[in-house]
């Protein structure tokens, strides 16, 4: 299976990393990126074909749109004459499944959601396909999007709105609630390096420790660190006190109804 990516930046480079590190034949992988440098780039790090323009695409191979969202128009409109049957897998932000097909003519398309974390391969990667896969499409697919992380699909494309708002836009989140823990040790006299490490180790521990976790469990386990008359309970206190699930809830929400609101704009 040959693949052929529109756009060799970040987010191409994280599935070139992934790819390899699957064992996944970098002679199969073609780029096509405009820009000469990065083109260089590609072919001396990654041994893979490059070229500035698509000219061909063979008809068994899946086509990986990682190009700017202001740049999708264009770039679909100079390649859909080498559109026929290829399966069509878009990465690019906001632009809905219904746009991407008109501009390529073609209902052959997957529109799938990676974050940030994909650049270390832990990317949570939710997709939507127009047509039903065959189950070697499938397979395919699921390979491609597990290289950076895990992948799995949504029946409806609204729900991908949602995934913008909580995995999409997520890392952001985590990585302010970070920062402010490492400045509060900062603050009550840990040094840098002593709270960045605290910081970042109890979060991992907690993540994997609260993994398959039901809502009831998830709270039993805040109860059970939680001593009565204890430190946490008086952390805790300051939550509840200034409604901190809810600063959480209307910032999710916010983050949701602007990515209804770009979809909505194409």
């Amino acid at each position: 299976m040959k693949l052929y990516f529109i756009g060799g930046g970040n987010m191409a480079i994280s599935f070139l990393n992934g790819l390899r590190n699957k064992k996944f034949p970098m002679s199969d992988i073609y780029v096509a990126e405009i820009d000469n440098e990065k083109r260089k780039y590609l072919s001396d790090i990654y041994k893979i074909k490059t070229a500035k323009k698509f000219t061909s695409i063979e008809q068994e191979s899946i086509l990986i749109l990682a190009v700017k969202p202001n740049e999708l128009s264009l770039v679909c409109n100079e390649i859909k004459s080498l559109i026929s049957n290829q399966l069509v897998i878009s990465i690019v932000a906001g632009i809905r499944i219904k746009s991407i097909c008109s501009y390529l003519n073609s209902k052959n398309v997957i529109r799938a959601m990676p974050n940030l974390c994909a650049s270390i391969q832990q990317s949570i990667t939710p997709y939507f396909s127009l047509n039903e896969l065959s189950n070697d499409q499938e397979k395919i697919v699921g390979e491609i999007l597990n290289s950076i992380g895990t992948c799995f699909s949504v029946l409806d494309e609204s729900k991908l709105d949602a995934v913008t708002a909580l995995s999409g836009s997520g890392p952001a989140y985590i990585f302010y609630i970070i920062n402010a823990l490492i400045k509060a040790g900062e603050n009550i006299g840990l040094s840098r390096s002593e709270s960045q490490q605290l910081t970042q180790q109890t979060i991992i521990g907690s993540e994997i420790f609260s993994r398959g976790l039901d809502n009831d469990a998830l709270v039993s386990l805040i109860k059970k660190v939680s001593s009565k008359g204890g430190t946490t309970e008086e952390a805790l206190k300051i939550f509840e006190n200034k409604d901190l699930n809810k600063i959480i809830e209307e910032a999710i929400m916010a983050a949701y109804t602007r990515s209804k609101e770009i979809g909505n704009n194409q």
